[in-house]
């Protein structure tokens, strides 16, 4: 079953079942990879104040679910996602500083796709 925040945010924003089906099971595993990044992207996007607040709630709710120690795959992605909120925010304090720190994970992991994402960000 769907978490009921996910839907509501899919409905909202005409995002599709399998995208749903997508971040729902990484929620309720523990893990984010690139569909509920691109759910919090396409709500950052947006732009509204309802979809920045949405952005979020999900980067919150992922942050917050158990993970296994050391799983570098979630820190890399939960540093660029509040990196990009901070600038939808126009919190730019919090925006450099979650980006340099983005950046500096990206580069001491060799992770060349988030390398490339990072240096990407003004």
């Amino acid at each position: 079953m769907f978490d009921r925040r996910v839907f509501e945010i899919a409905t909202k924003h005409r995002i599709t079942t399998g995208h749903l089906v997508a971040v729902d099971d990484q929620f309720r595993e523990g893990r984010l990879l690139g569909s509920a990044g691109v759910l919090v992207e396409t709500l950052l996007d947006r732009g509204t104040d309802d979809d920045v607040a949405e952005a979020e709630a999900v980067i919150e709710r992922w942050a917050a679910a158990p993970a296994d120690e050391g799983l570098v795959i979630r820190d890399i992605w939960l540093r660029r996602l509040r990196a990009l909120l901070a600038c939808a925010r126009g919190d730019e304090a919090a925006y450099r500083d979650y980006r340099d720190h983005y950046r500096a994970m990206a580069t001491s992991l060799g992770f060349e796709g988030h390398k490339a994402w990072a240096e990407a960000m003004p």
